[in-house]
């Protein structure tokens, strides 16, 4: 398993390591779309709700 940052440093570790065991090590993992880097598809609950809010009012 090899991680790259965007420094272009990279950091291998065990293939056999779960996301449980990389989160008690202290590695934070960010799941991103290469087509959509700034997270535009995938909106939180609230955003959900204020949108849902939003169009019951027009």
């Amino acid at each position: 398993m090899h991680f790259h940052n965007a420094a272009g440093q990279v950091m291998r570790l065990a293939d056999n390591l779960t996301l449980k065991e990389l989160y008690n090590m202290g590695i934070e993992l960010t799941i991103s779309e290469k087509v959509d880097p700034n997270h535009e598809l995938w909106l939180s609950d609230e955003e959900i709700d204020e949108l849902e809010t939003v169009k019951k009012d027009a």
